[in-house]
């Protein structure tokens, strides 16, 4: 689960409120990790299981409502591979969860394509949860005693809380409006060396934090993410 982000429904700096199917949403989008756990709940309290059928159009729904909703984050920006494996993954687990629901009370056993789904959905959620001790351990390497803050790639957007740092929570979505316009970083982390202050990239892919060689070359300032202390 995600923080709420109360951006959503409180007015910007121009008193503009995102519309309310843009709202609605968002509260989809935020309130489906629970669908999962609360399926999950159900089946082990030993509630009465749901016709096949009804399970495979929840599934259905779900999946057609899931992938709209992935690709209505991305209309007007590139996808960076993280986002497409975040919304992909959480799709594809709220529907695995109704198969899992379905059958008779005397066959308890899912359906293989169920358990594939959710074996699958719970390798990309563990690869979530590791991103943040392995952050912060390189963090501490690189740094090596050194002044350090590690930031989201936006002004003064530093990493307050731990959860920030899961593999689908320390991304960004700002990839640009065409294939030239890649300006933003996953996230950063500016450590103040002794001989010079430097930024370092974190590469979701690579699962490292790359120095970035010119960072005051770029388009969109990185040293102002935050202060190192």
């Amino acid at each position: 689960m995600m923080l709420l982000n109360q951006s959503v429904f409180t007015p910007n700096q121009f008193g503009r409120t995102p519309s309310s199917p843009i709202q609605i949403m968002y509260l989809c989008v935020w309130l489906a990790p629970l669908i999962p756990l609360i399926v999950a709940g159900f089946v082990l309290k030993g509630m009465r299981r749901i016709p096949a059928w009804l399970a495979k159009l929840f599934a259905g729904v779900s999946l057609a409502a899931g992938l709209f909703l992935t690709l209505a984050s991305g209309v007007f920006s590139l996808f960076s591979t993280t986002q497409l494996l975040h919304g992909v993954t959480l799709t594809v687990a709220v529907a695995s969860s109704f198969l899992i629901w379905a059958g008779h009370d005397h066959d308890a056993d899912p359906s293989w394509i169920a358990k594939l789904g959710i074996a699958g959905t719970t390798i990309a959620a563990l690869w979530s949860l590791l991103t943040a001790p392995m952050i912060l351990i390189q963090s501490h390497a690189i740094a090596d005693g050194s002044p350090y803050c590690i930031a989201h790639h936006s002004p003064d957007a530093p990493v307050e809380a731990i959860h920030e740092l899961r593999g689908f929570s320390f991304y960004t979505e700002a990839t640009g409006y065409k294939s030239t316009s890649e300006w933003y970083f996953h996230g950063l982390m500016i450590v103040d060396h002794p001989e010079e202050q430097r930024v370092y990239n974190w590469s979701p892919r690579r699962w490292r934090f790359d120095l970035v060689e010119r960072p005051d070359v770029l388009i969109i300032p990185i040293r102002d993410v935050c202060a190192p202390s």
